[in-house]
């Protein structure tokens, strides 16, 4: 099918794993003066550099401290001055594959943002907070709750780096990430009601195929300021499209900046490269006993890096 087929079905303006796999090869040392962990990563022939680091979430724990996430910050190649970033938040599964390595989504959407000169914070929620997948049954780590805490938390803590410009700083998610997104930038999100920080807020979000896209979740009072691009599959059957669209016809009605695509034959997880297809019985929902069905679509994909790339270069970029 030819690309332009996957032209916009409804766009709104804005207002104001297949193939072999590299290996994850992983190489501890002492860093004197920072204290994190530096790990080499080849992918597909290209390393980029990581460093595991330590990112305080607006969340609390027991006894009212800041829970303490573990993130990857991916530095943009070949930046002599301080550089747009964009925060990660991850789907219902984690971060992880089941061989332990960063989802290889993930890492295809870091590789390209750091060759356009974008730092990337991988945030993950799970690990620390001892939840395995919430793909089934839900967990403990809410999109409406923890999680915002949690985004926020990685946007101040890029903001207090040197070589990261504070002001230009996007909030990307996928699935039970992107319905984080929606809940984080909403007039209802925890993390920024709490918040009294004076630094920037995130100017610019993107959601994949997100959960929790409708009025009912989000509230009829739904809007934003950010301007965000959000991008689903027609025959999702896991985080369905029309609910999404009904709500983004809602919000943007009343003025929130958001752009919409509706991919038509594609299925959540559309945008993950060399994905083969296939129902995902393990993720049945118990209640509505819906089989989700996940697998890359390479014409959706195709476009969708297009989309994200021209948005974030008229949102974020320099």
């Amino acid at each position: 099918m030819r690309l332009s087929a996957f032209r916009s079905r409804r766009s709104f303006p804005l207002a104001a794993h297949g193939g072999r796999r590299a290996r994850l090869s992983l190489r501890w040392f002492a860093a004197a003066l920072i204290g994190v962990a530096t790990l080499s990563l080849g992918w597909t022939g290209n390393a980029i550099a990581q460093e595991k680091v330590k990112v305080a979430s607006l969340d609390t724990d027991s006894d009212g401290k800041p829970v303490m996430l573990d993130a990857y910050l991916f530095r943009a190649v070949n930046a002599n001055a301080p550089t747009p970033a964009v925060v990660f938040m991850h789907g219902c599964n984690g971060m992880f594959s089941r061989r332990g390595s960063i989802d290889g989504r993930e890492l295809d959407w870091a590789r390209r943002f750091n060759a356009q000169g974008y730092a990337v914070l991988m945030v993950d929620s799970f690990t620390t907070r001892g939840q395995g997948s919430e793909c089934a049954k839900g967990g403990p780590v809410r999109p409406w709750a923890e999680r915002p805490r949690d985004a926020y938390g990685a946007l101040r803590y890029l903001q207090a780096l040197p070589d990261i410009r504070p002001d230009r700083v996007a909030l990307m998610g996928w699935s039970h990430g992107g319905g984080t997104t929606l809940f984080s930038i909403g007039p209802k999100s925890p993390a920024r009601a709490q918040d009294d920080s004076s630094a920037p807020d995130f100017a610019a979000a993107v959601a994949f195929y997100p959960g929790w896209c409708n009025t009912k979740a989000q509230g009829a009072d739904w809007s934003t300021k950010i301007p965000l691009l959000l991008l689903t599959g027609a025959d999702d059957v896991w985080t369905k499209a029309a609910p999404c669209d009904a709500f983004v016809k809602d919000v943007t009605a009343k003025g929130a900046p958001i752009t919409f695509h509706i991919y038509p034959g594609a299925y959540h997880d559309f945008d993950t490269p060399n994905l083969p297809v296939r129902e995902r019985p393990e993720f049945t929902n118990p209640k509505t006993h819906v089989v989700p069905i996940t697998g890359t679509q390479p014409e959706a994909r195709e476009d969708a890096i297009e989309r994200v790339t021209a948005f974030l270069a008229r949102t974020i970029g320099q």
